[in-house]
């Protein structure tokens, strides 16, 4: 497995890991023409992935293919210039519990570690207990405040101290 930076050419790679990972955990419960339309969007944006200083875009590669992404940045509700948000962590679901995912983690802690943030931040859907388990078991904690989800669910925001 190789953990590194996201180029310009992977963005259609990276789309469909995004598109394949959350229809995983959204599925049966967000109805298809909704998911073909985010994934549609999704797409279109990692298809232009523009190189933006504020974020850091990591790819896992096996045998040469892209099979994880994890997406770290500011925060976008504004909690102080020490504070990172990890935006989303995703693993082909055939590529699930093979430690591509806490190979992604460490990377995003490492890239925050050297960019003084001493706080992270992560949404995860109150339906997803999968990444609530992962996210748990990496020392994340959930900090009270949560935004309307999908079918009728909210997002539960989860904080950690990154040392």
């Amino acid at each position: 497995m190789n953990i590194r930076l996201a180029e310009r050419a992977d963005g259609a790679a990276v789309a469909e890991v995004h598109i394949e990972g959350r229809n995983a955990y959204y599925n049966g419960h967000v109805d298809v023409e909704t998911l073909d339309r985010r994934a549609a969007q999704l797409r279109g944006i990692y298809g232009d992935m523009p190189t933006r200083f504020d974020r850091n875009l990591w790819c896992a590669e096996v045998d040469g293919e892209i099979v994880g992404m994890a997406l770290v940045g500011p925060p976008q509700e504004w909690l102080g210039p020490w504070v990172g948000e990890l935006y989303q962590i995703h693993v082909r679901p055939d590529h699930w519990r093979r430690g591509i995912g806490s190979a992604l983690h460490e990377a995003c802690m490492g890239a925050w570690r050297a960019g003084g943030i001493t706080v992270g931040v992560v949404e995860v859907w109150s339906r997803n207990d999968r990444a609530q388990a992962f996210y748990e078991s990496h020392g994340w904690r959930a900090d009270g405040h949560t935004r309307p989800g999908p079918a009728g669910t909210e997002y539960v925001r989860l904080r950690r101290t990154i040392l």
